[in-house]
């Protein structure tokens, strides 16, 4: 955000641009995970957000045009009071493109067994879910200490069920980051969602306003 921007915002301090913060750390997360993404695989691959919005999570599927469609789902959660699921979502066909993106140097995915295929797309979910999160640290100064990623395949909305009873209870938004990897032209498009607890989201907003005012 440039100073003229920020200068606009200390106008309206009472309120929270919370979609600039999340625009804020979609930038960081994106900009680390591209760049250990293209590391790994030794080419440039870079990642935008064409679309974030905050939603209930049983909208989530509709608006990402996912309703009742094949997903894998890599995920995971942080520990301890600042609890929080994050998960990185492909619909199947993108999935297959991320994987042959990542191997396409070395195999070719007529070689990989599904053993290779999980291997492959949990690692660019343990790239990707990592770098949002180093991103909240930074931005919030706090540690955060997440589980191993968890992979999973179904259908999205009955994946979403599962974090639905718990989310439910503490009534708890999405924070979705619609995400297009580009490599050479290709697109591959997924999305980055993130179930924050009150306790984390509050600490978020906070550091954003000293952020935006500072």
């Amino acid at each position: 955000m440039s100073g003229q921007d920020k200068s606009e915002y200390r106008r309206n301090s009472e309120m929270i641009p919370e979609n600039e913060i999340l625009r804020e750390i979609g930038s960081m997360g994106a900009g680390h995970a591209a760049t250990a993404l293209s590391e790994l695989i030794q080419q440039k691959i870079s990642i935008t957000f064409p679309e974030i919005f905050v939603a209930y999570p049983e909208e989530v599927p509709k608006k990402l045009g996912l309703h009742d469609m094949p997903v894998v789902v890599i995920y995971k959660n942080l520990q301890g009071s600042y609890d929080c699921d994050i998960l990185l979502v492909f619909g199947r066909e993108e999935a297959d493109k991320i994987v042959s993106a990542m191997i396409k140097n070395t195999f070719n995915m007529e070689e990989l067994d599904e053993e290779m295929k999980k291997s492959a797309i949990e690692e660019v979910g343990n790239i990707v879910i990592g770098s949002f999160l180093s991103a909240i640290s930074n931005f919030t100064n706090m540690e955060l200490l997440p589980t191993p990623p968890i992979h999973t395949t179904d259908v999205f909305d009955a994946i979403l069920d599962v974090f639905l009873a718990k989310l439910r209870l503490q009534n708890r938004k999405a924070m979705v980051f619609q995400t297009c990897f580009k490599k050479n032209g290709e697109e591959i498009y997924g999305a980055v969602i993130i179930f924050l607890n009150e306790k984390l989201r509050d600490e978020l907003i906070s550091r954003g306003k000293s952020w935006l005012e500072g």
